[in-house]
């Protein structure tokens, strides 16, 4: 079975956030995720977990897709020194930079 998304995932802790809330008890809690996501009940138990710690719920990520540019050498190599320094991924760093350069202006 394959790992779900990030997106899939912040929706099955909402859905499983949002089942709770209705006070239907852990069990059919379990019985609803299974049928509704194609989980197991292990899976299932472990949305439990995560969203009970959460309050709210969790934002559903935007989904991504690949954008290619051509950036100079030098930046690239600062560019992944960064992320390797603060054990992000490159994207995020990017992505990062990019929103602070598009609100600042």
């Amino acid at each position: 079975m394959s790992r779900s998304t990030d997106i899939e995932h912040a929706i099955r802790i909402n859905a499983t956030l949002s089942l709770l809330h209705q006070k239907q008890g852990v069990a059919k809690t379990v019985q609803v995720l299974c049928r509704q996501f194609g989980i197991s009940r292990r899976q299932a138990y472990r949305y439990i977990d995560i969203a009970e710690c959460q309050e709210n719920g969790v934002m559903v990520p935007e989904p991504k897709k690949v954008f290619t540019v051509k950036l100079p050498l030098g930046l690239i190599k600062q560019i992944r020194q960064q992320a390797r320094r603060n054990g992000r991924s490159i994207s995020d760093i990017v992505i990062e930079a990019l929103h602070y350069f598009l609100t600042k202006r």
